[in-house]
């Protein structure tokens, strides 16, 4: 770290595809970086201050700094990775901050690190594909990541295919809702719970074979199938996002959706075919953010 001067680091949002609540109980999941990004410089300081509109992101950057072992600085935020929106911008502040303080870590290391210092600033017992995608994801192409051992490979994602991330206009914060007892009752084997989990892996697993194998149709039924389970056996959707999803679900153009994240409330998931997002979002009649794959801070070339 270039503990005697200023210091400047950058990473992107993420998307999940496919495997949702399963990270934290070693499953696989397909992220992919998305073109959205989070720019972070600083200074050793007297104390950890920050200029950022990220909301709590001082406890963010204190959090990482402290996991890194890094002494007070003074960090300024600039984001295009809108809070609130399902692309995780705690983890794209976390994963920039490391990279500026820690840029020839390696990017597993720096992921593990960035989830410690969400869980400590949080309370939430996030997994670690967030941090991940951001650390490690790759321009056109999508990370099939086994969250039990790190061990991962880049998928290639089409170009033709639109990531559409549609925000809900329901928002919270996870410690304020059902999340961690979720993630209890998963762990300890309620029926309802790991059947989404089961079914949930075995779906990334044919998502991947189906974006191998170009087979958008079978991508955007494996997402409904997603949604339905998240909805009827985790049990993290609402009606105002099974509202959304099941619109999406009728526009000509849209291959699939699902609500994406940790639920109640935030972010819908769509593909949609690259030249009919317009139509997509008019359609809607919400606003829609598209996206394109990204590579991570700390992805090698």
């Amino acid at each position: 770290m270039p503990s005697d001067g200023d210091w400047w680091g950058r990473a992107p949002g993420r998307v999940n595809l496919i495997g949702e609540h399963v990270d934290y109980l070693g499953g696989v999941v397909l992220p992919a970086a998305v073109d959205r990004f989070t720019e972070v410089s600083g200074r050793p300081a007297p104390e950890w201050s920050i200029t950022s509109d990220v909301p709590g992101g001082l406890a963010y950057v204190r959090a990482v700094g402290e996991e890194l072992g890094v002494a007070p600085q003074a960090v300024v935020v600039t984001s295009q990775v809108p809070p609130n929106a399902g692309i995780s911008s705690s983890a794209a502040l976390l994963v920039a901050v490391a990279a500026g303080l820690k840029p020839d870590m390696e990017g597993k290391e720096a992921a593990l690190a960035c989830q410690r210092a969400e869980q400590k600033a949080t309370g939430v017992q996030v997994g670690v594909m967030d941090q991940f995608a951001s650390a490690l994801g790759r321009r056109g192409g999508a990370i099939l990541l086994d969250c039990a051992t790190l061990e991962y490979q880049v998928v290639p994602f089409p170009d033709e295919v639109a990531i559409a991330v549609i925000d809900s206009g329901e928002h919270r914060s996870l410690a304020a809702t059902p999340y961690n007892q979720r993630r209890r009752e998963a762990e300890s084997g309620d029926p309802k719970r790991r059947r989404h989990v089961d079914s949930e892996i075995a779906r990334v697993h044919a998502f991947v074979a189906a974006l191998r194998a170009r087979d958008f149709a079978r991508m955007g039924a494996l997402l409904k199938q997603s949604h339905l389970s998240l909805r009827d056996d985790f049990e993290v959707s609402t009606p105002n996002v099974d509202a959304i999803v099941e619109r999406a679900w009728s526009i000509d153009g849209c291959w699939g959706a699902r609500i994406m994240g940790a639920g109640f409330g935030g972010s819908v998931l769509a593909l949609v075919e690259r030249p009919r997002t317009k139509s997509f979002e008019t359609a809607l009649g919400r606003p829609v953010l598209f996206c394109t794959t990204a590579a991570g801070a700390f992805a090698k070339p």
